[in-house]
């Protein structure tokens, strides 16, 4: 399973961004770990994920992985900087424009 970690503005619905917050719970109802890991007021608060709202989003991730370590690490985010960041911490990375081909991947083969 994933351990999918989303920024919220630029790429969650509610933060402008394209994906919806319902497909969030289709990936947690499927097995997958969804966390927040951004402190972004327009964050789905009332949602129910785990959240990992820190400043430092490199501490987030780690703090997220930690909680959820037998789970394969995704960071989803349009931020500038965050494909090196989540090399870095041995994340994959997926930007927001390339959801869809990911998604489609993660809920035909289920890893």
């Amino acid at each position: 399973m994933a351990l999918l970690c989303f920024d919220v503005d630029g790429t969650l619905d509610v933060g402008d961004g394209p994906i919806p917050v319902p497909v969030l719970h289709e990936l947690e109802g499927m097995g997958h770990s969804v966390v927040i890991v951004s402190p972004s007021p327009l964050r789905p608060k009332d949602a129910g994920f785990p959240e990992f709202l820190s400043v430092d989003r490199k501490k987030n991730l780690l703090d997220a992985l930690e909680a959820h370590p037998d789970d394969r690490p995704v960071y989803i985010s349009d931020n500038d900087g965050d494909d090196k960041l989540s090399e870095e911490v041995n994340f994959e990375y997926v930007h927001p424009l390339f959801w869809t081909p990911f998604y489609t991947k993660l809920t035909s083969d289920g890893a």
